[in-house]
């Protein structure tokens, strides 16, 4: 059917399609728009798309989209401070606690939409748009069309982007900037020509006039862009990084001098939300430091548990939080793309383009890996920004099992397409190394904070199996708790202690039923403590205080058994363990177990 096409127009069809896609991601993005906060009497031309061209999405998505009126629009976060800050604006350089690029976008849409604060909805909608079409850039130039296709089309129709695409933040614009900038790189890479590294550095600049926080990236990029770089090469490639450079400096800089000159602290915009992250922490308000001090003192005051936030916010919650979206449209689709993304992760260490993209994937992820874990500072749109990275390497590595499928039946043809086999070695070794740091970083972090004569919690969930030992069933998360259920009378944790000394344990557990069990025997490195009566309320975990004395504890790991005095079948449990098998027997239902140092 192509061949007809001739090749100069052949080519342009995946742009075509491409565009195409973009128009669809638009129609998707529109309906929520006009369902949350419409309707709209003015301008024409808004309530004529949002009366006319808006409804059509319900015939080309799944009909589990649904969009319910949002009653009070934009309070309650950052975008009604940003409609605030885009009608004051007075000048793109202005020395502001935000940076310019998402408020100007969102001015413009302000005087399209007669200054309705629905302005702010198209501005972070367009950009999510805009943000299809980079995804498709990158893709295409980094390996080819086809990857390019299928990671903007991801992309369009995942549900989560779609819903934070019309709530008026700027991560959607974020997630494009970066994503060109991404794109620019690998341009670049190919092509070291004056040109091409302007570009970039008109990209850099923008993301970092969106987030300052970009430059996290920015930098390793530019100089990794000359590192990973033959000898023949490197000038040229140092040429053009000292380019992009020195044009993104002069973009940038105007605003950080008014900041310097305004508020005293070029990167107020960075420094300013320390202030949240250490009140969110139980710190007094009003007392914000410098991004990196607050971050220095993370990791000085307490290594362990700062290297475990940081590798659970490098390599886990920007992987583990993603792809759900796509189930609305095909079940199961989220689990094969988590790990066609980790093998693409890893095959891109196999190719100069894909090495290029880890380092400003995880570059990128700096500033978030260590505040994931306070306040809101876990929320899916911080990481917005690497799912466009993350999809192209579920289709690099998609394409690389299609091709090394084909080329079996030839030897050559199968060497030929294999990757260098040392930086994959090197990154799966990564991947081995990060997996065991997840799973044993919980201990010794707890340990820490014991050995700091600090309360710390053991608390069942994702990451609790180090402490789980023997005679638990997987966590299950019901409502707000997560918890474990024990698979018969007795359930054994592991206590990482430090110290030897008088310990309380706060142990948060209920009976299964009414009944059953009606006490649990608390026994510590095989001695029993304590026999506690248990209590049952449908509507709260029992609360239960131990006094462990010193000569029962030891240095180094401690075992605590909890013992039930009977088991009830789950089928005769009730509703809430409705998702154990039938035959199995249960003992009672734990939560967590704080422990307080004498």
């Amino acid at each position: 059917m192509f061949r007809s096409i001739p090749p100069r127009a052949r080519r342009r069809v995946p742009a075509a399609l491409a565009l195409a896609l973009c128009a669809y991601a638009a129609l998707l993005r529109l309906e929520p728009i006009a369902a949350r906060y419409g309707p709209f009497d003015h301008p024409a031309w808004l309530r004529a798309v949002t009366t006319h061209v808006a409804p059509l999405a319900t015939h080309v998505r799944p009909a589990s989209f649904q969009w319910a009126r949002v009653p009070n629009p934009y309070a309650g976060g950052d975008p009604i401070s940003y409609l605030r800050f885009a009608r004051e604006m007075k000048s793109f350089y202005q020395a502001h606690v935000r940076e310019p690029m998402f408020l100007a976008l969102t001015r413009a849409w302000l005087w399209l939409t007669a200054d309705q604060d629905v302005g702010i909805s198209f501005a972070s909608a367009s950009a999510s748009v805009a943000a299809v079409f980079a995804t498709y850039l990158l893709g295409a130039t980094a390996f080819s069309p086809p990857i390019g296709l299928f990671a903007a089309l991801a992309f369009a129709i995942d549900w989560a982007v779609i819903d934070w695409s019309n709530g008026g933040w700027r991560d959607d614009l974020f997630a494009c900037v970066v994503t060109f900038s991404a794109w620019a790189f690998v341009r670049v890479r190919r092509d070291p020509r004056a040109r091409n590294a302007a570009l970039l550095g008109v990209l850099l600049a923008a993301a970092s006039l969106t987030r300052i926080t970009a430059l996290s990236f920015a930098i390793p990029a530019l100089l990794w862009s000359i590192v990973d770089a033959s000898r023949p090469e490197r000038r040229a490639r140092a040429r053009a990084a000292a380019i992009a450079a020195v044009i993104a400096a002069l973009l940038v800089a105007p605003y950080l001098v008014n900041c310097a000159r305004a508020f005293g602290d070029p990167f107020i915009a960075i420094d300013v939300h320390t202030d949240y992250y250490l009140t969110a922490e139980g710190g007094p308000p009003g007392q914000s430091v410098g991004a990196l001090t607050y971050i220095a003192d993370k990791i000085r005051h307490r290594p362990v548990a700062a290297a475990d936030t940081a590798v659970v916010g490098l390599f886990v919650r920007p992987l583990a939080d993603k792809w759900s979206g796509l189930d609305f449209w095909i079940r199961g689709a989220s689990v094969t793309l988590f790990w066609c993304a980790i093998a693409g992760l890893v095959l891109f260490a196999g190719s100069p383009n894909g090495r290029l993209l880890l380092v400003i994937l995880f570059a990128s992820l700096v500033p978030y890996a260590f505040t994931w874990n306070v306040g809101d500072g876990g929320a899916w749109r911080f990481t917005m920004h690497a799912y466009p990275l993350l999809l192209v390497a579920a289709g690099y590595a998609v394409r690389q099992a299609i091709r090394g499928i084909a080329a079996l039946r030839d030897r050559a043809s199968l060497n030929a397409r294999l990757p260098a086999p040392l930086p994959i070695a090197v990154a799966m070794v990564v991947v081995v190394l990060v997996s065991v740091a997840a799973v044993r970083l919980p201990y010794f972090a707890t340990r820490e904070a014991l050995a700091a004569g600090e309360e710390t919690t053991i608390v069942a969930g994702p990451r609790d199996d180090v402490f789980f030992v023997d005679g638990w069933l997987d966590p299950h998360t019901d409502g707000a708790v997560t918890s474990r259920v024990a698979a018969g009378t007795t359930a054994t944790l592991r206590l990482p202690v430090p110290v030897v000394r008088n310990y309380t344990l706060t142990l948060r557990v209920d009976p299964i039923g009414p009944d059953v069990p009606r006490s649990l025997g608390i026994v510590v490195n095989g001695r029993a403590v304590d026999q506690r009566r248990l209590s049952f309320d449908p509507n709260r975990v029992g609360a239960y205080d131990v006094f462990i004395p010193s000569t029962l504890i030891r240095r180094g790991s401690n075992t605590l058994q909890l013992v039930g005095d009977g088991t009830v079948a789950s089928s005769a449990a009730g509703p809430r363990y409705a998702w154990i098998a039938p035959p199995r027997q249960i003992g009672f239902r734990f939560w967590y177990v704080r422990l307080h140092p004498a």
